[in-house]
């Protein structure tokens, strides 16, 4: 039987490795992207960008990269995140509202992307701490949002 406090911080340490990729990937740090793979694992964006299906990381990071430089800003809202874990490997499951705003504000008629992602990751302990060894994204759904001005009625905004 697994320690309940060593399961409790294995699990906070994936919650952590996750979050850190979608959070650098918002703020555009690449190297710490990068970091929160196993150096070499094969990933699959595939439903998510025109690439293959068994891409290395690092190369998958940099596509993301230079694709995402026509937003002026990225919000990925995590949701639903399960984590599996058994012994030094675990599996995780996270929900993904990704919101993007275009540089150029007349881009798609001044629409801008919303797109619900799912990560399933496998990872696994390092001595650097857990890293993916193992994802898959997938699309469940695409739209485009049409942004308006502030509603106020009598001073409160609705």
């Amino acid at each position: 039987m697994t320690d309940p406090i060593t399961e409790l911080s294995d699990r906070v340490a994936i919650h952590d490795v996750t979050m850190q990729y979608w959070m650098n990937v918002d703020r555009r740090d690449w190297p710490t992207v990068k970091a929160c793979f196993v150096p070499g694992t094969l990933v699959d964006y595939s439903a998510l960008m025109p690439i293959g299906a068994a891409v290395p990381a690092e190369e998958v990071v940099d596509r993301i990269a230079a694709a995402i430089d026509i937003y002026a800003v990225t919000v990925h809202n995590v949701g639903n995140h399960e984590v599996h874990l058994s012994g030094d490997e675990a599996t995780s499951e996270a929900c993904i509202v990704a919101h993007h705003v275009y540089r150029d504000p007349q881009r798609h008629a001044g629409r801008l992307p919303v797109a619900g992602l799912r990560y399933r990751d496998v990872l696994v302990r390092t001595a650097d701490g857990w890293r993916i060894r193992d994802r898959v994204a997938t699309t469940d759904w695409r739209a485009w949002w049409e942004p308006r001005g502030p509603t106020y009625v009598d001073g409160v905004h609705q």
